[in-house]
């Protein structure tokens, strides 16, 4: 009396026949979807710039008020930093005094 393959047998061609199927297409997928992603870009170009103001948004010469801007900017920053420090320690202070 003859068998037939074993149901293991027949699973493990069965996976191998879909992996070399898969691996036989894999470079006609990747092949497409690579031509599918080649368009060209929206914004910008090689003479135009990505955003439509970026000539004049990096230009700190040409600010308006320009010492009144960065001076603001560096008293804010240095009071800031100046005031975190104390705040903290009153924190600490109200904290551990209960």
């Amino acid at each position: 009396a003859t068998q037939g393959p074993s149901p293991a047998h027949t699973m493990s061609s069965a996976l191998l026949n879909f992996a070399r199927r898969a691996a036989a297409q894999a470079p006609a997928r990747v092949a497409a979807r690579r031509g599918v992603s080649t368009s060209a870009p929206k914004l910008g170009g090689a003479d135009e710039p990505a955003y439509i103001h970026a000539e004049k948004m990096y230009d700190v010469g040409a600010t308006k008020g320009r010492t009144l801007v960065f001076g603001t900017a560096t008293a804010a920053v240095v009071l800031i930093g100046g005031f975190i420090p104390v705040y903290a320690c009153q924190f600490q202070n109200r904290k551990a005094s209960g």
